[in-house]
């Protein structure tokens, strides 16, 4: 009987004994094609050799799926990730669309930065104030904005895109301003978010740009390299730190593309708060993100701060010192304001609640008295400040000058120095202004409250810092707290807080870091603290090279009067520019110190290979060659010395009007004497040397002016044609030959130095009042009498004074203004020096003049209101003679004598 072969059975699936089988067998090592190739074998071993072959063939197509699978994993991963990242990345950007967020982000960044709030004073100033004070600018490139070597003031918006700019393109796609501490950065940068944010940017043509504003100050710790963290990343982060915002969606996604689309306007503020030993590491994180963006991007820092080889294409921008223009806006809006929310505000809002409306007065008429008193007190502070050469100087950037301000509204007096000031703002800000209010500081007096503060600013000085934590704070003032004022009721914490809510010197706080409202704040209460230190100077010197002290050491030399021995140090090594700087600065700022020290240091400064011309100017004019007792002469003046003349001109921070089209010239020969100058102009250069307070002495009043031909032959330079000598000074005689400059510096009487430095200022209604004052005080009267001038007083004036006001007035405004001018028009409109002329042909020839000049309107006689106290006045428009004649005893009724006198008198004194 033959064997039949086994039939087949039919598969019962695999049972719990085939599953343990396999996962004993070694083959499960192998992965999952093991598994299915280990059921196989087991099948074959029990003789169902189909499934065998199934399972072997399952096995080798799962191991080459894995095989292959393992080679485009990572490939198909990314590409399942980058799907999964645009998903979400569009319905980020569809989220934050569909929620406003940008508008949302633009309301919030209005009320954020509304209200600008100068620096420790607890106001607000008119955003008007800013618009004009903050934003002038000097570029020092050559080829910025395609301009030629003459630097001109620039506002923000020249250097900001158009409407028609391509963002990416622009030239100045990159900026850092750079100034000094109180030239109004922050400020500068606030307005700039504010103008963005309110649409204000459209005025001036200017590209629209979603405005983000980032402080150094409050992210550099967390700067890892150059590019953590990210930009977006921080941006986030501040959105939700606005007033309104910290519900609001934010999406770095949506940063991201803003910036990547050239729509941002980055404004990275403070480098100079960075400490120095993380200073690098941060610029290069920003330097990253500017190259990485093509979106505008502006920096800010101190000088000191900014290291420009870290930066590749960024167009360095210099804050200008206030203008006498800018001043004079500055001080009348600050009144303007001032006065109406301080004063006439509250009086209007009370008068509504008086039951008798007869008694309620209107907000015109309110706004009326308000503008009247406010342009009392700023009358009475540009007088006070344009009359002294030191306030002028010293009012040159936005923080200084709201000081000034501010402590003249408290005090109506000014003080003279720079630390007086600070002494005065504090005293303002920790007593007057509290007292003056129903919320008060729990600690009275200023001076207590200030020695609190100086140990506070003492330990942020010495960690390098500008922040502190409340926690670290508390800690810091403890001790000096408890001696202060031993009442335990009032914490650390709650000192800070008040100091912070009340006096406006800190800001932060409520969980976040403190810091004072401006660094110089800081570092003068540094200062004070080490000027009572018996180790002060001794720290002093320790910090003597390192630029992060130089104000406090500025401070500390001004609050003991001991300068000398960080000259003496800065001359002990004179090959380093900036100690040597630092010097200069101390000689500036404390005018007692010996002119022997002041030219040490200018004869180090002259021997330096690379010094600049503001250097040699003074270095010339403190060795000039005796002339007489009041008078000497300089040397020939260089191309590289006129330059500061005519930048100062192109800056509009002197009122001239001289030809500068010739000053390249001085880029190839500085050093060289200047030969090519008209003798206008060379009148303008004298003029603007005495808005150089350096120059001079510090006591006495000087005069600059061209020498006459006789002081010239004196010195050995006769009268020539041009032909036999091509180099040759410029005289007083207009008609005589010339060429270059030599200056007489001559000191004149002490009782005319309001009027040199208001003529010197461009203040033209201040000079007028002043001349009005000399005039009466030449013949031995007061003003405060308002007595007048006979007719034998003009008649026989003294000839000194009577010549040295026209002199002045007739340099200061380019032959403009003045007497001598005065008198040739009254003699073009038919009118005589004889007081028997005919009356009626006096009277007709005054009518001629008074059109000429501008005294006389549609045929009738201007009003004082409507005088034009201005350079761009008609010739011979001032002075006025008090008022267009009133201090002349019997004007009026053909009374012209008086005028006709001074005439009359001026020319038999130049004979």
């Amino acid at each position: 009987m033959t064997q039949q072969p086994n039939p087949q059975q039919p598969y019962k699936g695999l049972g719990l004994e085939d599953v343990r089988k396999v996962l004993d067998s070694k083959l499960v090592n192998t992965g999952v094609p093991g598994v299915i190739a280990g059921f196989g074998v087991s099948r074959a071993f029990e003789g169902e050799w189909w499934q065998f072959v199934s399972l072997l063939g399952a096995a080798t197509g799962v191991w080459f799926s894995i095989k292959l699978g393992n080679r485009f994993a990572p490939k198909v991963e990314r590409v399942l990730d980058r799907a999964d990242q645009a998903f979400d990345r569009r319905v980020d950007l569809a989220l934050v669309s569909r929620s406003k967020f940008h508008q949302q982000y633009l309301e919030a960044l209005k009320t954020h930065c509304y209200n600008l709030k100068v620096e420790g004073y607890k106001g607000r100033l008119p955003r008007l104030v800013l618009d004009k004070v903050y934003v002038p600018l000097k570029v020092n490139t050559v080829n910025a904005l395609n301009r030629a070597t003459r630097n001109q003031p620039l506002k923000i918006w020249d250097l900001l895109p158009k409407v028609h700019h391509d963002p990416a393109k622009f030239p100045e796609r990159l900026l850092a301003v750079i100034a000094n501490p109180g030239y109004g950065k922050t400020t500068l940068m606030r307005f700039l978010t504010l103008s963005f944010a309110s649409q204000s940017y459209r005025a001036h043509n200017a590209r629209e740009l979603i405005p983000i504003l980032l402080l150094f100050r409050e992210f550099y710790p967390r700067i890892q390299s150059r590019n953590e963290p990210a930009l977006t990343q921080l941006i986030v982060e501040t959105v939700q730190k606005l007033p309104r915002c910290a519900e609001l969606r934010t999406s770095e996604p949506w940063f991201d593309d803003q910036l990547r689309q050239g729509k941002c306007l980055v404004m990275l503020d403070g480098l100079d708060e960075v400490p120095d030993a993380q200073r690098e590491q941060v610029s290069q994180w920003a330097n990253w993100q500017m190259q990485n963006y093509p979106s505008q991007f502006v920096l800010t820092s101190r000088p000191h701060g900014y290291d420009s080889s870290l930066f590749e294409g960024v167009q360095r921008i210099d804050i200008l010192d206030f203008n006498n223009d800018q001043k004079r806006t500055f001080i009348e809006q600050w009144y303007r304001f001032i006065t109406w929310e301080l004063t006439w505000k509250h009086h209007w809002e009370d008068s509504q609640q008086a039951p008798d409306p007869s008694k309620r007065l209107t907000r015109s008429q309110a706004e009326a008295e308000s503008e009247a008193e406010a342009q009392t007190a700023a009358d009475d502070l540009k007088r006070q400040l344009f009359g002294d050469r030191r306030y002028i100087d010293l009012a040159k950037n936005p923080l200084l000058i709201t000081i000034i301000a501010a402590t003249h509204e408290a005090s109506e007096q000014l003080p003279k120095r720079r630390v007086q000031l600070y002494k005065e703002i504090f005293k303002l800000l920790l007593e007057y202004r509290p007292n003056r209010r129903d919320t008060r500081l729990t600690i009275a007096n200023a001076e207590d409250n200030q020695l609190i503060l100086q140990c506070l600013a003492m330990e942020l000085t010495e960690a390098d810092k500008t922040q502190f934590l409340p926690e670290q704070g508390a800690e810091w003032i403890q001790q000096r707290l408890r001696e202060v004022y031993p009442d335990e009721s009032l914490t650390p914490k709650a000192f800070l807080r008040e100091i912070q809510q009340v006096s406006g010197l800190l800001a932060g706080g409520e969980g976040n870091l403190y810091e004072f409202t401006h660094k110089t704040f800081q570092e003068f209460l540094a200062a004070m603290e080490l000027s009572a230190s018996r180790w002060g100077q001794r720290q002093m010197m320790e910090h003597f090279t390192n630029e992060s002290w130089e104000e406090v050491i500025i401070f500390y030399a001004s609050l003991t009067d001991q300068p000398v021995p960080f000259i003496e140090k800065a001359l002990e090594d004179p090959a380093n520019t900036y100690t040597l700087d630092l010097a200069k600065r101390l000689v500036e700022a404390l005018p007692f110190i010996g002119d022997s020290y002041k030219q040490a240091i200018l004869a180090a400064k002259h021997q330096q290979a690379a010094a600049l011309p503001q250097d040699r100017l003074e270095w010339r004019f403190q060795n000039l060659m005796p002339l007489s007792e009041h008078t000497a002469i300089s040397e020939p003046i260089t191309w590289g010395e006129y330059q500061l003349f005519i930048e100062s001109q192109l800056d509009q921070e002197f009122h001239s009007w001289a030809n500068a089209e010739h000053l390249a010239v001085v880029s190839y020969f500085p050093y060289e004497p200047l030969d090519d100058v008209a003798w206008e102009d060379a009148r303008w250069f004298c003029a603007w040397l005495a808005t150089q307070a350096q120059l001079a002495p510090n006591e006495g009043v000087y005069d600059y002016r061209l020498p006459t031909p006789k002081e010239l032959a004196v010195i050995g330079v006769e009268s020539r044609a041009p032909s036999p000598t091509p180099i040759q000074p410029w005289s007083s005689d207009p008609d005589r030959f010339g060429n270059c400059l030599r200056i007489v510096r001559q000191q004149i009487p002490n009782r005319y130095r309001e009027l040199v430095n208001y003529l010197a200022s461009g203040s033209w209604k201040e000079a007028d009042e002043e001349t009005d004052k000399l005039l009466l005080k030449a013949v031995g009267k007061e003003d405060v009498t308002r007595e007048l001038l006979r007719l034998e007083e003009i008649q026989n004036f003294p000839c000194k004074d009577l010549l040295l006001i026209d002199h002045l007035w007739t340099k200061f405004s380019g032959g403009k203004f003045g007497f001598i001018s005065q008198k040739q028009i009254w003699q073009e409109a038919g009118g005589t020096l004889d007081l028997d002329g005919n009356e009626q042909m006096m009277i007709s020839a005054f009518k001629e003049m008074s059109q000429l000049n501008g005294w006389r309107e549609n045929n009738d006689d201007i009003p004082y209101s409507q005088v034009i106290f201005d350079i761009s006045a008609p010739i011979g428009h001032l002075p006025l003679f008090c008022g267009v004649g009133y201090c002349f005893d019997g004007w009026g009724a053909g009374g012209i004598d008086g005028m006709v006198s001074i005439f009359s008198r001026l020319r038999d004194c130049m004979v």
